[in-house]
Protein backbone atom coordinates (compact mmCIF):
# COMPACT_ATOMS: atom_id res chain seq x y z
CA UNK A 1 0.00 0.00 0.00
CA UNK A 2 2.86 2.37 0.77
CA UNK A 3 4.45 1.66 -2.61
CA UNK A 4 1.14 2.04 -4.45
CA UNK A 5 0.65 5.46 -2.87
CA UNK A 6 3.73 6.83 -4.67
CA UNK A 7 2.81 8.93 -7.70
CA UNK A 8 4.65 8.15 -10.94
CA UNK A 9 6.17 11.63 -10.90
CA UNK A 10 7.72 10.91 -7.49
CA UNK A 11 9.18 7.47 -8.28
CA UNK A 12 12.63 9.00 -8.77
CA UNK A 13 12.70 9.93 -5.07
CA UNK A 14 12.52 6.30 -3.86
CA UNK A 15 16.29 5.62 -3.90
CA UNK A 16 16.57 8.40 -1.30
CA UNK A 17 13.56 7.17 0.71
CA UNK A 18 13.53 5.25 4.01
CA UNK A 19 10.92 2.60 4.78
CA UNK A 20 10.25 1.78 8.45
CA UNK A 21 8.76 -1.64 9.25
CA UNK A 22 7.95 -3.41 12.52
CA UNK A 23 8.76 -6.82 11.00
CA UNK A 24 11.34 -7.98 8.48
CA UNK A 25 10.00 -7.83 4.90
CA UNK A 26 9.12 -11.34 3.79
CA UNK A 27 11.06 -13.26 1.16
CA UNK A 28 8.48 -15.87 0.14
CA UNK A 29 5.23 -16.09 -1.75
CA UNK A 30 2.23 -16.04 0.59
CA UNK A 31 -1.11 -14.30 0.20
CA UNK A 32 0.96 -11.57 -1.44
CA UNK A 33 4.26 -11.62 -3.28
CA UNK A 34 7.62 -11.24 -1.49
CA UNK A 35 7.80 -7.80 0.12
CA UNK A 36 11.59 -7.73 -0.15
CA UNK A 37 11.38 -8.24 -3.91
CA UNK A 38 8.85 -5.42 -4.21
CA UNK A 39 11.15 -3.06 -2.31
CA UNK A 40 14.06 -4.02 -4.54
CA UNK A 41 12.01 -3.49 -7.69
CA UNK A 42 11.01 -0.02 -6.47
CA UNK A 43 14.64 0.74 -5.54
CA UNK A 44 13.95 1.77 -1.93
CA UNK A 45 17.25 3.12 -0.68
CA UNK A 46 17.03 2.34 3.04
CA UNK A 47 14.92 0.03 5.20
CA UNK A 48 14.74 0.16 9.01
CA UNK A 49 13.55 -3.14 10.51
CA UNK A 50 12.47 -3.41 14.14
CA UNK A 51 12.41 -7.22 14.45
CA UNK A 52 13.67 -10.09 12.30
CA UNK A 53 10.91 -12.47 11.22
CA UNK A 54 11.20 -15.83 13.07
CA UNK A 55 9.09 -17.53 10.40
CA UNK A 56 11.35 -20.30 9.00
CA UNK A 57 10.33 -19.23 5.50
CA UNK A 58 11.93 -15.83 6.15
CA UNK A 59 14.36 -15.83 9.12
CA UNK A 60 16.76 -13.21 7.78
CA UNK A 61 16.37 -14.02 4.09
CA UNK A 62 14.40 -10.84 3.44
CA UNK A 63 17.15 -8.73 4.97
CA UNK A 64 19.80 -10.62 3.01
CA UNK A 65 17.91 -10.08 -0.26
CA UNK A 66 17.71 -6.33 0.37
CA UNK A 67 21.38 -6.01 1.27
CA UNK A 68 22.47 -8.08 -1.72
CA UNK A 69 20.55 -5.64 -3.94
CA UNK A 70 22.40 -2.67 -2.44
CA UNK A 71 19.71 -1.49 -0.02
CA UNK A 72 20.92 -0.15 3.32
CA UNK A 73 19.23 -2.12 6.12
CA UNK A 74 19.22 -1.36 9.85
CA UNK A 75 17.82 -3.90 12.30
CA UNK A 76 16.68 -3.61 15.93
CA UNK A 77 15.32 -0.06 16.09
CA UNK A 78 12.38 0.08 18.56
CA UNK A 79 12.52 -3.72 18.82
CA UNK A 80 10.86 -3.92 22.27
CA UNK A 81 7.81 -1.97 21.13
CA UNK A 82 7.57 -3.99 17.93
CA UNK A 83 7.83 -7.25 19.90
CA UNK A 84 4.87 -6.13 22.03
CA UNK A 85 2.87 -5.02 18.99
CA UNK A 86 3.41 -8.32 17.12
CA UNK A 87 3.52 -10.59 20.16
CA UNK A 88 0.85 -12.99 18.91
CA UNK A 89 2.53 -13.65 15.58
CA UNK A 90 6.05 -13.78 17.02
CA UNK A 91 5.05 -16.13 19.86
CA UNK A 92 3.24 -18.46 17.47
CA UNK A 93 6.24 -18.61 15.14
CA UNK A 94 8.73 -19.21 17.96
CA UNK A 95 6.75 -21.73 20.01
CA UNK A 96 4.32 -23.31 17.55
CA UNK A 97 1.39 -22.33 19.80
CA UNK A 98 -0.91 -19.31 19.74
CA UNK A 99 -0.66 -16.41 22.19
CA UNK A 100 -3.32 -17.27 24.80
CA UNK A 101 -5.34 -14.47 26.43
CA UNK A 102 -7.57 -15.20 29.43
CA UNK A 103 -10.47 -12.84 30.15
CA UNK A 104 -13.24 -12.77 32.73
CA UNK A 105 -15.48 -10.32 34.59
CA UNK A 106 -16.22 -10.55 38.30
CA UNK A 107 -18.44 -8.72 40.74
CA UNK A 108 -17.36 -6.96 43.94
CA UNK A 109 -17.27 -10.24 45.89
CA UNK A 110 -15.27 -12.08 43.20
CA UNK A 111 -18.06 -13.98 41.44
CA UNK A 112 -18.18 -14.36 37.66
CA UNK A 113 -21.78 -15.58 37.72
CA UNK A 114 -24.66 -15.58 40.16
CA UNK A 115 -26.63 -18.59 41.38
CA UNK A 116 -28.88 -20.20 38.81
CA UNK A 117 -32.54 -20.89 39.56
CA UNK A 118 -35.85 -21.28 37.71
CA UNK A 119 -36.51 -17.62 38.47
CA UNK A 120 -33.10 -16.58 37.11
CA UNK A 121 -31.71 -19.31 34.81
CA UNK A 122 -28.81 -17.05 33.88
CA UNK A 123 -26.38 -15.96 32.83
CA UNK A 124 -26.03 -12.98 35.14
CA UNK A 125 -24.74 -9.76 33.64
CA UNK A 126 -21.66 -8.50 35.49
CA UNK A 127 -20.23 -5.53 33.57
CA UNK A 128 -21.69 -2.61 31.64
CA UNK A 129 -21.86 -1.63 27.98
CA UNK A 130 -18.38 -0.07 27.78
CA UNK A 131 -16.70 -3.23 29.06
CA UNK A 132 -18.84 -5.30 26.71
CA UNK A 133 -17.68 -3.36 23.65
CA UNK A 134 -14.04 -3.43 24.81
CA UNK A 135 -14.20 -7.21 25.30
CA UNK A 136 -15.63 -7.78 21.83
CA UNK A 137 -12.79 -5.72 20.38
CA UNK A 138 -10.36 -7.97 22.21
CA UNK A 139 -12.08 -11.00 20.67
CA UNK A 140 -11.62 -9.40 17.27
CA UNK A 141 -7.95 -8.65 17.93
CA UNK A 142 -7.29 -12.24 18.98
CA UNK A 143 -9.20 -13.62 16.02
CA UNK A 144 -10.29 -16.77 17.88
CA UNK A 145 -12.38 -17.49 20.97
CA UNK A 146 -12.56 -20.57 23.21
CA UNK A 147 -15.27 -21.39 25.75
CA UNK A 148 -15.94 -24.50 27.75
CA UNK A 149 -18.70 -26.88 26.76
CA UNK A 150 -20.40 -26.38 30.14
CA UNK A 151 -20.69 -22.65 29.49
CA UNK A 152 -22.07 -23.23 26.02
CA UNK A 153 -24.59 -25.80 27.22
CA UNK A 154 -25.77 -23.58 30.10
CA UNK A 155 -25.93 -20.30 28.20
CA UNK A 156 -25.95 -21.26 24.51
CA UNK A 157 -23.07 -18.82 24.10
CA UNK A 158 -22.91 -17.23 20.65
CA UNK A 159 -19.26 -16.14 20.77
CA UNK A 160 -19.82 -13.62 17.98
CA UNK A 161 -18.84 -9.96 17.57
CA UNK A 162 -22.24 -8.40 18.14
CA UNK A 163 -20.86 -5.23 19.76
CA UNK A 164 -18.34 -4.28 17.04
CA UNK A 165 -18.18 -4.30 13.27
CA UNK A 166 -15.83 -6.55 11.35
CA UNK A 167 -15.30 -10.13 10.19
CA UNK A 168 -16.34 -12.97 12.44
CA UNK A 169 -13.80 -15.00 14.38
CA UNK A 170 -12.94 -18.65 14.85
CA UNK A 171 -15.01 -20.13 17.71
CA UNK A 172 -13.80 -23.18 19.63
CA UNK A 173 -15.57 -25.24 22.28
CA UNK A 174 -13.44 -27.16 24.77
CA UNK A 175 -15.18 -30.35 25.95
CA UNK A 176 -13.40 -32.65 28.39
CA UNK A 177 -15.73 -35.42 27.19
CA UNK A 178 -17.76 -35.81 24.00
CA UNK A 179 -21.08 -33.97 23.77
CA UNK A 180 -24.29 -35.89 23.26
CA UNK A 181 -25.09 -36.26 19.53
CA UNK A 182 -27.82 -33.60 19.48
CA UNK A 183 -25.68 -30.97 21.20
CA UNK A 184 -22.69 -31.89 19.06
CA UNK A 185 -24.72 -31.46 15.88
CA UNK A 186 -26.17 -28.13 17.00
CA UNK A 187 -22.77 -26.74 18.02
CA UNK A 188 -21.20 -27.65 14.70
CA UNK A 189 -24.19 -26.27 12.82
CA UNK A 190 -23.66 -22.96 14.64
CA UNK A 191 -20.04 -22.91 13.49
CA UNK A 192 -18.25 -24.12 16.61
CA UNK A 193 -15.07 -26.20 16.34
CA UNK A 194 -15.09 -28.82 19.11
CA UNK A 195 -11.90 -29.82 20.91
CA UNK A 196 -11.83 -32.95 23.08
CA UNK A 197 -8.98 -35.01 24.57
CA UNK A 198 -8.01 -38.29 22.98
CA UNK A 199 -8.93 -41.42 24.98
CA UNK A 200 -6.66 -41.60 28.01
CA UNK A 201 -5.24 -38.13 27.40
CA UNK A 202 -5.15 -35.64 30.29
CA UNK A 203 -6.17 -31.99 30.02
CA UNK A 204 -2.52 -31.00 30.49
CA UNK A 205 -1.61 -33.14 27.48
CA UNK A 206 -4.61 -32.36 25.26
CA UNK A 207 -4.66 -28.58 25.38
CA UNK A 208 -1.01 -28.04 24.31
CA UNK A 209 -1.49 -30.58 21.51
CA UNK A 210 -4.66 -28.94 20.23
CA UNK A 211 -3.16 -25.47 20.43
CA UNK A 212 -0.07 -26.58 18.52
CA UNK A 213 -2.16 -28.12 15.74
CA UNK A 214 -4.65 -25.25 15.51
CA UNK A 215 -2.64 -22.95 13.24
CA UNK A 216 -3.89 -20.00 15.32
CA UNK A 217 -1.70 -17.04 16.22
CA UNK A 218 -3.82 -15.76 19.13
CA UNK A 219 -6.64 -17.24 21.18
CA UNK A 220 -8.95 -15.63 23.72
CA UNK A 221 -10.24 -17.92 26.48
CA UNK A 222 -13.45 -16.51 27.94
CA UNK A 223 -14.99 -19.09 30.20
CA UNK A 224 -16.31 -20.67 32.15
CA UNK A 225 -14.54 -20.86 35.45
CA UNK A 226 -13.32 -24.45 35.06
CA UNK A 227 -11.92 -23.79 31.59
CA UNK A 228 -10.13 -20.63 32.72
CA UNK A 229 -8.77 -22.50 35.74
CA UNK A 230 -7.52 -25.32 33.51
CA UNK A 231 -5.45 -22.96 31.38
CA UNK A 232 -4.23 -21.15 34.50
CA UNK A 233 -3.28 -24.26 36.46
CA UNK A 234 -1.02 -25.65 33.74
CA UNK A 235 0.43 -22.22 32.94
CA UNK A 236 -0.93 -22.30 29.41
CA UNK A 237 -1.57 -18.57 29.12
CA UNK A 238 0.37 -15.47 28.12
CA UNK A 239 -1.73 -12.58 29.38
CA UNK A 240 -4.99 -12.08 31.25
CA UNK A 241 -7.59 -9.35 31.55
CA UNK A 242 -9.83 -9.12 34.61
CA UNK A 243 -12.87 -6.87 34.81
CA UNK A 244 -14.15 -5.91 38.27
CA UNK A 245 -17.64 -4.46 38.58
CA UNK A 246 -18.91 -2.49 41.59
CA UNK A 247 -22.18 -4.43 41.71
CA UNK A 248 -22.66 -7.47 43.93
CA UNK A 249 -24.46 -10.53 42.60
CA UNK A 250 -26.45 -12.74 44.97
CA UNK A 251 -24.20 -15.02 47.04
CA UNK A 252 -23.36 -18.65 46.31
CA UNK A 253 -22.60 -18.05 42.63
CA UNK A 254 -19.52 -19.11 40.64
CA UNK A 255 -16.21 -17.75 41.88
CA UNK A 256 -13.56 -16.24 39.62
CA UNK A 257 -10.46 -18.33 38.90
CA UNK A 258 -7.66 -18.00 41.44
CA UNK A 259 -4.45 -17.02 39.69
CA UNK A 260 -1.07 -16.05 41.02
CA UNK A 261 -0.25 -12.99 38.92
CA UNK A 262 0.85 -9.38 39.23
CA UNK A 263 -2.18 -7.34 38.19
CA UNK A 264 -1.76 -3.86 36.71
CA UNK A 265 -4.73 -1.44 36.58
CA UNK A 266 -5.49 -0.26 33.03
CA UNK A 267 -8.32 2.12 33.79
CA UNK A 268 -12.05 2.44 34.27
CA UNK A 269 -14.64 1.91 31.55
CA UNK A 270 -17.98 3.21 32.74
CA UNK A 271 -18.22 1.92 36.31
CA UNK A 272 -16.03 -1.15 35.69
CA UNK A 273 -12.30 -1.45 36.33
CA UNK A 274 -9.91 -3.36 34.06
CA UNK A 275 -6.72 -5.06 35.23
CA UNK A 276 -4.06 -6.82 33.19
CA UNK A 277 -1.44 -9.46 33.96
CA UNK A 278 1.39 -11.01 31.97
CA UNK A 279 2.64 -14.55 32.47
CA UNK A 280 6.32 -13.69 32.65
CA UNK A 281 7.27 -17.35 32.13
CA UNK A 282 5.58 -17.34 28.72
CA UNK A 283 5.74 -13.66 27.69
Amino acid sequence: MALRSVQAADAGLLPDATLYVTLEPCSHQGRTGPCSLALIEHQIGRVVVAVEDPNPLVAGRGISMLRAAGCRVEVGVESARAEAMNRGFLHAMRTGRPWVVLKWAQDARGQIDGPRSPEHPGPWSVTGAEAHVWSHRLRQTCGALLVGAGTWLADRTQGTLRAVAGPEITRIMWATRPLNPDADEQARREGWIIWTPEPGESVAEALPRLLASSGLRSLMVEGGAQTLAAFGSIGLWNEAYRWTAPQTLPPHGVGAPKMSADWTPLGRYGSDELHHALNVKNA
